[in-house]
């Protein structure tokens, strides 16, 4: 029901704040929409920014250090992968449910292909599970359902 009001709400705020620069209010010349709402979505990285947020694979190459304060899910992907385009909107909805818990990203091993290199992905698309201490991996294109288990148990215990 929260998920429900909280698109409700952005659907809202976006279609009342289009022409925010005409309308003003009548104390002062303030706009009348100032607050900007953004929804919870999956963030796209390159290599560089995988190396920052998650996990850098050339420093540490035998152990894993995770970098970031949040598990997170990542997405590896290519813009021609009809599987990787099937799943891409479940890590959409996910992220909206997980906000706050769980970061997502989403990165195009083909033009990472150092990481590809590394993780030795031959197939995609491969999730990520990522959190302090440990990581895993699910290759293919697994149902929603699928992922929401996957988080529940590998990143946040339940």
């Amino acid at each position: 029901m929260k998920k429900i009001y909280y698109i409700l709400l952005c659907t809202l705020v976006t279609l009342s704040c289009n022409n925010t620069e005409k309308e003003t209010s009548t104390d002062k010349n303030i706009p009348i929409c100032t607050v900007q709402v953004s929804k919870p979505e999956v963030k796209p990285i390159n290599e560089n920014e995988f190396k920052t947020l998650v996990f850098d694979f050339e420093k540490n190459p035998q152990t894993w250090v995770f970098k970031g304060e949040k598990p997170c899910i990542v997405d590896c992907y290519a813009d021609w992968c009809r599987p990787c385009k099937m799943i891409a909107p479940f890590f959409d909805t996910l992220a909206i449910e997980y906000e706050g818990k769980v970061n997502f990203y989403k990165i195009n091993v083909d033009k990472a292909q150092a990481l590809s290199y590394f993780f030795q992905i031959k197939s995609i698309p491969t999730v990520f599970f990522c959190q302090k201490g440990d990581f895993q991996y699910a290759v293919g294109a697994n149902s929603i359902d699928y992922y929401r288990k996957a988080i529940d148990s590998l990143l946040l215990g339940k």
